[in-house]
Parts: structure tokens; C-alpha cells; sequence
């Protein structure tokens, strides 16, 4: 496995080195402009994909609300017409004459609640039945037995509506009437029906007075039977898109009517159904098993019943993608043709100059320095050039000079022979000034003379560039001998370092100046009281060391002048300050802190 990817990569390669740079360039930017298209066009897809679902949602809800008021103008006038039933003096005089018990009387009446229905309700063949019932006889048009009427789910709901028109949702015909006995008839014209019914609290109020029914006679009940029909023919006057689910649901939460189920739904099967706020109206996202769904809803007023309208995700995106596509798609054809003349042009503007130094370049491998190339503006490859043509004339010119470096190179050999001589004679002579003292018995002057030896040796001699703290506090006691004899009884000197720290490496002569600075500034006008501190600990992984004077301090202006090395006449802290930084990091230097009158303390932070 691992030879057969070896020997795929060798082909790439062997591949890639026989492809041209200009050709490399424009399959680079032309993949580059193509991404980036890619990625556009999918952002204005998915935005403008994002907007069309929302533009459906809007459309969807004033759809299913102009579907409700549809429905609520075609039910409204069975509310009124029932209302109006109820006054109707005809049926009172009926209702208060009838003899239950006189099939004569029955006959009789049945053909004039007959016509009075009919003045009321016409016929229609989504109607299967338009009643009104009593426990005793069924009149008006269609067969609904007073018998399985009589305490049915039906009629109870009716009668506790207490004279308000209620609604049923679909009911099986054989179910709700107990008709066992037609079980095996073809009944599916008016199997499945939903209803309206009210309680007729009949009065006459032609004297003036309201006379209600006498109280040994029976209510009897208005009821409307719908057919599915009624539903359907309703569902296709809408024109709703096939892939469009369509129901109705009572407030109970069953399904009186759905155009993608059996006729009689019952209660709610599926869950995103069952989520929905009945009784208002709006829209929602619902999931569907794994199906995304846009519902919109609407609640009628007259049935109290919602009206629901669905789409899934996936049926409605084709539909609004289509138009997205092809506006993508005539947009990215000219892109594309663009695209190529960029490409085209971009990889010629970075070749042509290439392809002028390469031969530039095997001039100058032959020996030929004299060429040059135009350099015409101020890019990364205009430097090149640049750079390329300041190379040639350098090489021209070590070439004469070679023969002079070379010969200089002995002077400076017998230079830096001569520079070491000049300390031993110092020293020598230091030590003989040393020696003379002693033998004049001047032994203050003989230490002097011995510590500024040890120093100017420990100064000269040593080029490494750190050394360990011992070495920098044994010079730095040897300074401090100098400077006690100097200012006598005026100088309060004492150092504080940390025994343990005496082995650490430290930067040579890194104290140096900032103690120089305290007798050379500091202490300049001081007639005595000069109190100088210096003080070393580590903490964490960290070194500091502070050197504090009471001198006549430092403003703040000036301290950063001299941090910056702006101010000539103090270079000796900025140039520890800046080593500092170059050998350890940022993290590292001298922070100065200093008051005008009161003195300056100098904090050093090394690496532990």
C-alpha cells in the first residue's frame, strides 16, 4: 500500500514539474475566482431560499385565512336560519298541538315541518339530511332513526348546548345511530357525516308576551347532517396545490376532514397535529417524522373548528429553488467567462516579468554582471529585480575589491595584535604604582590602585558576554572601595543579595551604569546623607535587582527619553534596557521609577 502511494506521488510530481508557472497560475486563480463563485452562489441561494420560505409562510397564512372566511360565508347562514327557527311561529303552534302518541297528527305535521324546513334549508345534494328530531319521530328530509338518535353522543352534546348551535365533528353513521342492522348495506354515499345541531326553546311572542312551550311538551332539536362532500367540494373550490396537506380540526382535537386520509380521521394520528394551538391562528414549523413542515392555521368563527394548512420542506423547495437556479446559473455563466480573462490576464503579469529574470539569471551564471532589468513599480516582484540588479553590481564590485580585502585583512591581523598589549601595559604599570605605595606605606592609595586593576582587568580582559553574579559583585565591591574614599564620610552604601543567587549567570556589567549614574547625577549636589541600596532576589522565575538612591531624582519626561536613548548624555541605561530585551525577550529590562527632590529606584528583571 505504501509503494502504491509512494509511486502516485512520484507521478504528481513528475506531472507538476512538467506543467508551465503560467499554467500553474491560471489553473490557481481560475479554481480561486471558481470557489469563490461556488461560495456565493450558495449564499444567495440558501438567502434567497431562506426568503422564499418565508414569502410562503406569509402567503400560506392569508390563504388558509381567506379559506376560513370562505367556509365561515358558506355556514353562517345555517346559524342564522336556525336563530330564525326558533321564532318561527309555525313551528311553535306545531310543536305545542302535537299529539306524540297519534300517528295521524304525526303524518300531518311531518309534511308541514317539511315545507317549513325547506323554506329554510333547500335542498343540497352535500346535505344528507335536514331534520328536526324528537324522541318520538323523526321529521323533515332523510333518514336519521329518533330511535339511535335518541341519547346518542349526538344528542347529548346538542342538548347541552342549551339552545346554542353546536358542531360535530365526522361521526360513522352506523356507529352513532346504532344501525347494526345495516352492516352489510352499500351505505357509503352517507356513512361518514358531520353535523349541526341546536335545541329549539320554541316561543311565540305574538301577543306581546313570550309564550314558551308547555312544560309537559318535548323540545325538539334542529339537525343538519353533512355530507364529505360538502368538505371536498370545499377543498377543490380552493385550488390547493396536490402536495399540500388540508384539515380541519375541532376543538376536542379531532379530525373532522383531511385530504390525504381515510373519510373518517377520529384523532389525531400524527404528533405535529396534535401540537397545534386550536382556536387561534398563525403559522409554525413542524417535523413530520423526518420531514420539515410550514403550517398555517386559521380558526373559523362560526364552527369554532382550524383550518390547517401544511407543506413539507422537501416538496416546497423545488418550487422556489427553481427560479434561484436559474437565476444562478445565467450569472454564473458570465462570471465564469470572466473569470477566465482574469485568470488569463493575472498569470501573464507575474510570468512575463519571471520569464525576464530567469534569463537574466543565466546571463549572471555565465559570468555576464552587466545586465539589468526595468524596474517599473514598487510590487514584491519589483523588489526582486531591484534586489537582483543591486546583487549584480555588488558582485561587480567585490570582485575589485578582493585583492585590497585581502591585504587588509593582514593589517587587521597585526592590529588586534597591537590592542592586546595596551592593557598588559596598563596593568603592569598599575601594579608598580601598587607596589611604590606599599613601600611608602600609602596603604589606602595601594588598594585603590588594586581594585581599579582588578576592574580594568575584569573589564578589558574578559569578552564573554555573561558571567556569574559573584564576578559582577566582586567588581562591584572593588568599584564601591574607590568611591567610599572619594565621598568619605557622605556615602551610606549596603547591598542585599540573596546568597543563593551568587552562582546564576547574569549579564556582564549590567549594575554598572545605573550605579555610575547615582554618583555621577544623582549625588552631584549632595554635600552628604547619600544613601545608595542595592537589593537582589528571585521571585518565581524570575531575577530582580534594584539599585535605590536618595538623590535628586529624574522627571518623568526625561525618564523616557533616556529609556528611548533619545538623551545623548545618558546611553548607558538605555543600552542595558535594549541588551536586556535583545538577549531574554520583551518580558525583561529596567523599569524606572523616579520623583523629582526624593531619589530613583532602577528595577532589573532577568530570567531565573
Amino acid at each position: 500500500m505504501a509503494t502504491k502511494l509512494s509511486e502516485v506521488r512520484d507521478r504528481l510530481l513528475k506531472m507538476n514539474a512538467g506543467i508551465k508557472l503560467r499554467t500553474k497560475l491560471f489553473l490557481l486563480f481560475f479554481v480561486l475566482l471558481m470557489v469563490t463563485l461556488l461560495l456565493s452562489s450558495y449564499g444567495y441561494y440558501t438567502s434567497s431560499l431562506d426568503s422564499a420560505v418565508e414569502q410562503h409562510s406569509k402567503e400560506a397564512y392569508q390563504n388558509i385565512r381567506q379559506s376560513s372566511i370562505i367556509l365561515d360565508q358558506k355556514l353562517s347562514s345555517i346559524v342564522e336560519n336556525s336563530e330564525l327557527m326558533m321564532k318561527d311561529k309555525e313551528i311553535y303552534r306545531i310543536f305545542a298541538a302535537i299529539d306524540p302518541n297519534d300517528p295521524n297528527d304525526l303524518l300531518k305535521y311531518d309534511r308541514e315541518l317539511k315545507r317549513i324546513i325547506a323554506k329554510y334549508y333547500t335542498y343540497d345534494e352535500q346535505i344528507y339530511s335536514s331534520t328536526i328530531m324528537t324522541s318520538y319521530y323523526s321529521f323533515g328530509n332523510g333518514y336519521v332513526p329518533y330511535d339511535g338518535f335518541k341519547d346518542s353522543t349526538l344528542d347529548r352534546h346538542i342538548r347541552q348546548g342549551g339552545g346554542e348551535l353546536v358542531w360535530e365533528p365526522t361521526f360513522d353513521f352506523l356507529e352513532m345511530f346504532r344501525q347494526e342492522s345495516l352492516a352489510g348495506a352499500d351505505i357509503s354515499e352517507f356513512q361518514f357525516l358531520f353535523s349541526s345541531g341546536r335545541l329549539l326553546n320554541l316561543f311565540d311572542n305574538s301577543t306581546g308576551d313570550i309564550v314558551s312551550l308547555p312544560g309537559e311538551k318535548e323540545a325538539p332539536v334542529l339537525l343538519l347532517n353533512f355530507k364529505l362532500d360538502f368538505m371536498r367540494d370545499y377543498y377543490k373550490d380552493l385550488g390547493f396545490d396536490e402536495k399540500r396537506m388540508f384539515l380541519v380540526v375541532a376543538p376536542s382535537g379531532q379530525v373532522v376532514f383531511d385530504n390525504t386520509a381515510s373519510p373518517l380521521v377520529g384523532d389525531a394520528a400524527a404528533a405535529w397535529i396534535a401540537d397545534l394551538p386550536l382556536g387561534q391562528s398563525g403559522t409554525m414549523h413542524a417535523k413530520d417524522g423526518a420531514d420539515d413542515l410550514i403550517v398555517s392555521y386559521d380558526t373559523s368563527e362560526v364552527t369554532g373548528w382550524t383550518l390547517v394548512s401544511a407543506i413539507r420542506d422537501r416538496d416546497l423547495i423545488p418550487e422556489a429553488s427553481r427560479n434561484i437556479i436559474n437565476t444562478v446559473a445565467r450569472l454564473g455563466s458570465v462570471v465564469l467567462m470572466i473569470s477566465l480573462v482574469i485568470a488569463y490576464v493575472m498569470s501573464m503579469l507575474i510570468t512575463k516579468p519571471l520569464s525576464q529574470l530567469i534569463t537574466a539569471i543565466r546571463k549572471t551564471g555565465r559570468g555576464d554582471f552587466t545586465s539589468k532589468l526595468p524596474v517599473r513599480g514598487q510590487g514584491e516582484l519589483d523588489n526582486v529585480i531591484r534586489h537582483f540588479n543591486d546583487m549584480n553590481d555588488k558582485i561587480q564590485l567585490l570582485i575589485h575589491e578582493n585583492y585590497e580585502a585581502h591585504l587588509l585583512e593582514k593589517q587587521a591581523q597585526i592590529n588586534r595584535l597591537n590592542t592586546q598589549v595596551n592593557p598588559h601595559f596598563l596593568y603592569n604599570t598599575l601594579n608598580l604604582v601598587s607596589c611604590i605605595a606599599i613601600e611608602q606605606r600609602s596603604d589606602e592609595i595601594s588598594r585603590i590602585v588594586a581594585s581599579l586593576s582588578r576592574m580594568l582587568q575584569y573589564t578589558v580582559q574578559n569578552d564573554k558576554t555573561t558571567g556569574t553574579l559573584q564576578e559582577e559583585l566582586t567588581w562591584l565591591e572593588d568599584y564601591m572601595f574607590i568611591m567610599r574614599c572619594r565621598f568619605e564620610e557622605r556615602l551610606d552604601y549596603a547591598c542585599y543579595v540573596d546568597g543563593e543567587l551568587v552562582d546564576r549567570e547574569v549579564p556582564r556589567l549590567f549594575l554598572q551604569p545605573f550605579i555610575e549614574n547615582a554618583f555621577v547625577h544623582a549625588f552631584e549636589e549632595m554635600d552628604k546623607g547619600c544613601v545608595l541600596r542595592i537589593t537582589g532576589w528571585q521571585e518565581d522565575d524570575h531575577l530582580y535587582f534594584t539599585v535605590r538612591d536618595n538623590g535628586q531624582g529624574i522627571s518623568a519626561e526625561r525618564v523616557v527619553q533616556i529609556i528611548s536613548g533619545e538623551e545623548s548624555g545618558s546611553v548607558g541605561m538605555s543600552n542595558v534596557h535594549r541588551r536586556l530585551k535583545l538577549m531574554y525577550g520583551d518580558r525583561y529590562g529596567i523599569e524606572v521609577q523616579s520623583t523629582p527632590g526624593t531619589g530613583t529606584t532602577i528595577l532589573i528583571r532577568l530570567p531565573a
